[in-house]
């Protein structure tokens, strides 16, 4: 529960409750093996950081007037702080900054920390003598913090946001616990102002938790309320627990003297967000805040709150000066009233489950020309124009077969009678069926005998790339069409230089992907490009968009060997911009009919879709998808005039009664302690809007 420096010696400790909205102050010491609170400062508000450090000083200020004479001064410093300001056992980052400054400024020496709520719980156990079984419930201004305990045992945490019903509050933060014996029946509740806790109590007290879904108990459970002060006394035993192993309470505590009223830094002397007094900040770690000697600073700054007295009453003595002080007072209060009644104000946003609707509309929409016809569903429209350019380069996936071809000669043997003329290209087949062409024409003379054939040597070349036309010498061809045994070919040496391998090359799928895809990429940058450049008040159809190609230029054709493969685009694109005016018209003309019983078209929330149908010469078609929501109707003057003034129990079951009534959200301005849960008594302060769920 705590993480401490090194244990110090019996001495008088500070004890700081730190809350959002609210700090509190006490001086405690251990006394006979007991813990002693001596004294205990009135709750002092601050809202900013610029305001703690003031408010933290009038707090210690106040419960140092509470002292007994010849006591010393506090040494040490032991932190109360609420579940949400830790993490893992250490205190979170943003507000161990607001302790170091704090420590800084008033030269406080910080001595560990406690988490309140377990403190809570270790004090009742102490007082009652049994271990606890309850829920702590902090209902701070904005959010509420439930801790729950099973036998001392801390069960897990969560914070709600705070909205205007109590009960719905706790039960939406008890429904995120999973407990199948069932939660404690016992709830301890708390904030910084002990005034605005009965109206929570009665609240929770009155509520059905019979019949509330996920929130089980064993037994309706009990509300208590913990005075302020016993957050002090609970932060003081948790700390003594740790320092001194002392586990029991001073009888004497329970008769802790607190003042009447609350003191301002400014009536104590101090002046609120400016420096007490220089000198180097303590250090302070993530996991702990550890101990700095105290010296000088805070010796000055406790004597000047003992050499002169808090505050100076006037002599009343007198009928003249009773009266003089009665009017003072009297007009302190009636500003005090003015002031109630006339500046608070409250902005109301009430959420509900509309009622959803969709219309199909047929609507023309002209292009440059022509004004709106609501009746005739005609929108006038606007072309707009924008021109996109880029490149994109991409690996080529085509492969190409490139390679040199065999060359050889042949003896062409003629056994005929008659002269052979063969032109240049003509074939000859080798055994394999590889095919040659002659290099140059040839002329072989008819047979001398029939054993004696007409010869002619003569130069060939492969008809194809690669090695297997690469063949030894006396390799036997057939000549074009002719009978090998009139006429042949005879290989005079070996035919060598044939040869091949692939390449990369571009295909035509490269050349057809690599186009649409910047095509695409292009086109939705002019769309892009196109609804930047209109007026906010102006709609683009998107299914209007048309773009054409300016300028195309591929690095490569197709069949090329390359690796990669360049695209320089450039596209022309227009598109169709209506008036938003003109469709939330035509809107309405439209479905201010369909409206269910008890409900109106929230125009303000209206959808719209198109669907190009057909293009003519100077306008389009569409189809007009229209996604509306319906909202029921309500007098908000009269709905403002009821709740004016009203605590949040009775705002909230007025704001009920709204059909598919979800959620709302108050904000009350400013943020007083005495008017919190309350909304101002001047209806004209008030606003109210009825709006879809988010």
């Amino acid at each position: 529960m705590l993480n401490w420096g090194e244990k110090i010696k019996r001495d008088l400790y500070w004890a700081i409750v730190l809350e959002p909205g609210w700090i509190q102050a006490g001086v405690w010491e251990i006394k006979e093996n007991k813990v002693e609170v001596i004294s205990v400062s009135p709750v002092t508000p601050w809202e900013t950081d610029s305001e703690i450090v003031g408010a933290s000083d009038a707090a210690l200020s106040s419960a140092i007037q509470l002292l007994p004479e010849g006591l010393g001064e506090p040494s040490k410093t032991v932190f109360g702080v609420p579940p949400s300001w830790v993490n893992e056992g250490q205190i979170k980052e943003e507000y161990l900054s607001k302790i170091k400054n704090i420590c800084t400024e008033l030269s406080l020496e910080p001595s560990g920390f406690v988490v309140l709520s377990e403190a809570i719980v270790h004090f009742i156990k102490v007082d009652e003598g049994s271990p606890v079984n309850a829920i702590i419930a902090r209902f701070g201004k904005d959010f509420l913090e439930l801790s729950v305990f099973k036998l001392g045992n801390l069960v897990g945490t969560t914070q709600v946001a705070r909205s205007v019903s109590f009960f719905d509050d706790v039960k939406e933060g008890l429904s995120r616990f999973s407990l199948p014996e069932g939660l404690p029946s016992r709830i301890v509740i708390y904030d910084g102002k002990e005034g605005d806790l009965e109206e929570i109590k009665e609240a929770l007290t009155v509520s059905d938790w019979e019949n509330v879904d996920k929130v089980k108990f064993l037994h309706t459970p009990k509300i208590e309320i913990l005075p302020p002060d016993k957050k002090v006394t609970a932060v003081s035993l948790a700390g003594a627990a740790e320092i001194a192993v002392v586990t029991e309470l001073s009888k004497e505590d329970q008769n802790i003297v607190m003042p009447e009223k609350s003191l301002s830094p400014e009536e104590l002397g101090f002046v609120v967000g400016e420096d007490i007094a220089s000198g180097q900040p303590p250090q302070v770690e993530k996991q702990r805040i550890s101990p700095q000697p105290l010296k000088g600073k805070i010796q000055t700054f406790m004597s000047k709150i003992f050499e002169k007295p808090v505050i100076r009453l006037p002599n009343i003595k007198g009928k003249k000066n009773l009266i003089i002080v009665g009017l003072v007072g009297g007009a302190f209060v009636a500003l005090f009233l003015l002031f109630w009644i006339f500046y608070p104000k409250a902005q109301i946003k009430v959420y509900v489950l509309p009622k959803r609707f969709e219309e199909k509309i047929d609507i023309t929409v002209l292009k440059d020309s022509g004004a709106t016809d609501i009746a005739n569903k005609i929108v006038s429209g606007k072309i707009v124009l924008a021109e996109v350019s880029g490149e994109k380069t991409k690996s080529t996936t085509g492969t190409k077969k490139i390679g040199d071809r065999a060359k050889g000669s042949v003896n062409i043997q003629n056994g005929t009678g008659s002269v052979l003329k063969l032109s240049e290209g003509t074939l000859i087949t080798a055994a394999n069926n590889l095919k040659f062409g002659l290099v140059n024409s040839a002329s072989i003379s008819a047979a001398l005998t029939p054993s004696t054939p007409g010869t002619y040597v003569v130069e060939v070349v492969a008809g194809d790339i690669g090695a297997e036309y690469n063949l030894a010498k006396n390799e036997v061809f057939s000549v074009k069409d002719y009978s090998k045994s009139e006429i042949d070919a005879v290989a005079v040496s070996d035919f060598i230089g044939g040869s091949s391998r692939d390449i990369s090359a571009v295909s035509l799928d490269d050349a057809t992907n690599l186009l649409n895809s910047l095509t695409s990429e292009l086109s939705s940058n002019a769309k892009k490009d196109l609804i930047s450049s209109i007026a906010t008040d102006r709609f683009l159809i998107e299914d209007s968009l048309v773009a054409t190609t300016s300028s195309k230029v591929f690095s490569n054709k197709v069949g090329d060997e390359a690796s990669n493969l360049k695209l320089s685009l450039g596209l022309k694109s227009s598109a169709i911009v209506v008036l938003k005016k003109d469709l939330i018209d035509l809107s309405q003309n439209v479905l201010s009919k369909a409206a269910p019983p008890g409900f109106s078209l929230n125009s303000d929330n209206l959808g719209f879709g198109f669907s190009r149908i057909k293009d003519l010469s100077s306008a389009i078609l569409f189809n007009l998808i229209v996604k509306a929501d319906f909202l029921p109707k309500e007098d908000i003057s009269l709905l403002i005039r009821t709740v004016s003034g009203k605590s949040a129990l009775t705002v909230e079951e007025r704001l009920s009664q709204i059909p598919g009534f979800v959620t709302a959200e108050i904000d009350i301005k400013p943020k007083l302690p005495w008017i919190f849960g309350h909304l101002p008594k001047l209806s004209k302060n008030i606003t109210i809007e009825i709006l879809s769920e988010k």
